[in-house]
């Protein structure tokens, strides 16, 4: 183990970090001085994603996609798919999504009652769900 942690900044996707200091109008990542700078390939990929989802232009400035974006407290991807659905008319059921995807495991198991919790959580079994059709599949 290193004797000093390894700043959180080094370890995460910065997307999310990047389009807000973009949004609070820093337009150089690359030349801001950080406490604990994060590689410059990773500002790099940062902004890669967010050119690629449109938060910013060809010259690297926010889009108003990207001020939107940056409103949510979500990695890039997430804030504009969010975004999307309401063009889409699919709001309720991306906000599931990102829920769950955010929240990660939400089913308990305890060992002493792992028939029982089985059966309660098969009640949110859904057929035409994704993972019933590749578990069919595989």
């Amino acid at each position: 183990m290193s004797p000093t942690m390894i700043p959180e900044i080094q370890r995460i996707n910065i997307g999310m970090a990047t389009l807000n200091m973009k949004a609070m109008g820093i337009n150089d990542p690359l030349s801001f001085d950080f406490m604990d700078p994060p590689s410059p390939q990773a500002l790099i990929s940062a902004m890669e994603q967010l050119y690629s989802l449109g938060a910013l232009d060809e010259e690297g400035l926010l889009t108003k996609l990207g001020r939107k974006m940056a409103e949510f407290p979500l990695d890039p991807p997430l804030s504009k798919m969010l975004l999307a659905s309401v063009d889409l008319g699919c709001s309720d059921e991306i906000l599931t999504i990102i829920v769950m995807i955010q929240t990660g495991n939400i089913f308990y198991r305890p060992r002493e009652k792992q028939a029982q919790a089985d059966q309660k959580r098969a009640k949110f079994f859904q057929p035409e769900s994704y993972e019933s059709h590749t578990s069919c599949c595989l």
